[in-house]
């Protein structure tokens, strides 16, 4: 059992237990979710699993299906008959497929995910999991504990604020970039092989799309 926060902390946060054989991926969701306020366990295998599910009631449990010695689906089922598990459960994958999608959802999953799995899309599937089963958690005022169910407003996903002259910047840089591309294929296009015309366009056409996107997302929000 991994934990780099004290159990004081973890009453008044929502709890969240990784189950990953990565550790490198573990270790990059816990600081995720760290960094977002939850109180973040981590295990590798169902036995480290099962002495973090004895020791506290996770509000969520965050687990890979595929697992060296058994499978992350089996691993819920187990830990649901034999530690009474009623934490909310998502699922994540570098190998999604139909059968195990349907397995998932018999278990009572909330979502299933695939890897790479980013911020936003984390987070968003962790609030919903939790707001549609209404999960009450256990807030101390002092020592007396008080069980509040949670709000549309909790867990809200707040993205980085850009400020105004970082926004301009950004813009002008993707400009930038795009007229030295257009320089660049101008005077040297024709001694570029195919392939390296073809690596030159995909480059600028993406710089163009980033370019109009961040214009009407940063500039126009």
């Amino acid at each position: 059992m991994e934990n780099t926060n004290g159990d004081l902390q973890a009453k008044n946060q929502g709890k969240i237990l990784i189950i990953d054989d990565e550790r490198l991926l573990r270790q990059s969701l816990q600081k995720i979710l760290d960094k977002s306020g939850f109180y973040v366990e981590t295990a590798f295998d169902y036995p480290s699993a099962k002495k973090c599910v004895q020791n506290m009631a996770f509000d969520l449990l965050l687990t890979d299906i595929v697992l060296p010695k058994i499978t992350g689906l089996q691993l819920i089922l187990k830990l649901q008959q034999e530690c009474d598990l009623e934490a909310a459960i998502i699922f994540i994958t570098g190998e999604p497929n139909l059968e195990t999608c349907k397995q998932a959802i018999k278990l009572g999953a909330s979502d299933y995910l695939e890897k790479p799995v980013d911020r936003v899309s984390l987070l968003e599937a962790i609030k919903n999991a939790l707001l549609r089963r209404k999960h009450t958690l256990l807030v101390y005022e002092g020592d007396q504990p008080t069980s509040i169910t949670l709000s549309t407003d909790f867990l809200a996903v707040n993205e980085p604020v850009i400020e105004p002259e970082h926004k301009k910047t950004i813009v002008t840089n993707l400009e930038n970039i795009h007229d030295a591309l257009s320089t660049l294929k101008n005077r040297y296009g024709k001694d570029f092989s195919e392939d390296q015309r073809d690596l030159l366009n995909i480059v600028a056409q993406n710089n163009s799309q980033l370019k109009k996107l961040l214009k009407k997302t940063i500039l126009n929000p």
